[in-house]
């Protein structure tokens, strides 16, 4: 397979692909920039190349890994020479069709994974083209579910999802990021209360989705009246810090949908 950018998005996905089992021979990887390829092919091993001609000849399937500002020349270059390749566009904000007008023949696919894919852990969120037939989805579908969590959307709410998982492991790294140093502050030295935020965050996600929790009724679990978890509970309240959350989500929600 191939990855059309090596940037943050593209080497994550390409860890991921390694961690799950995939060799360093079977992935090629296009990017442009000399220092970033020659970190990639440094640190893990791949062959990087400066234009996508060999992943064209090569690939079955090709990511698209690049900035949206970038995609018009992926797709002058790829253009009528994807016929009968599936390619998969990580490309935030940009519609099915206007990737089909792109790449014509091509069996495509919109997918909106966040970094987490590079531990297996990602959100895989993907609407497929209606070029895609049963065999191309179950490969990509397999291959996904290698990477995280696979799932199936209709196109138009990409954007918000794109806002939630795309965007959200900076909304709990800011998170984690302030418990931590609040938590340095009280005395517990930076490195491990920056673990055991992490680990805190990490553990609530697997409480909630393993044991199928609502957000509030974990919170009554851990809150007792006139206990520690309420004091803290007022202060984010008070501090409207839900609130704040929604309307970083809708800003998210707008600048997606201006990308495309």
């Amino acid at each position: 397979m191939g990855i059309v950018g090596g940037g943050r998005l593209g080497s994550f996905l390409l860890r991921g692909l390694l961690r799950a089992g995939f060799s360093r021979e079977e992935v090629v990887v296009c990017e442009r920039e000399g220092e970033r390829a020659r970190a990639l092919s440094r640190e893990l091993g791949v062959r990087v190349v400066e234009s996508c001609e060999p992943l064209l000849e090569e690939a079955e399937l090709i990511f698209l890994a690049v900035k949206p500002a970038d995609l018009e020349g992926v797709m002058r270059e790829v253009g009528g020479k994807s016929e009968g390749k599936v390619v998969i566009s990580c490309v935030a904000g940009v519609p099915l069709r206007r990737l089909e007008e792109g790449m014509r023949g091509a069996k495509i696919f919109r997918l909106m994974p966040n970094l987490a894919c590079a531990v297996g852990q990602g959100v895989m969120a993907y609407s497929p083209s209606s070029r895609v037939g049963e065999r191309e989805k179950e490969m990509v579908v397999g291959l996904l579910a290698r990477l995280g969590v696979p799932v199936e959307v209709p196109e138009e709410r990409m954007d918000a999802i794109t806002a939630l998982s795309g965007s959200g492991p900076a909304y709990f790294s800011l998170i984690i990021g302030a418990l931590a140093e609040g938590a340095a502050e009280l005395g517990i030295p930076e490195d491990e209360a920056l673990r055991l935020a992490s680990q805190t965050a990490k553990g609530t996600g697997e409480l909630m989705l393993q044991l199928g929790l609502r957000p509030e009724e974990l919170v009554r679990m851990v809150a007792s009246p006139g206990g520690v978890t309420e004091a803290a509970l007022r202060e984010l309240k008070e501090g409207k810090v839900a609130e704040v959350l929604k309307r970083a989500l809708r800003a998210a929600h707008r600048r997606a949908g201006e990308l495309g």
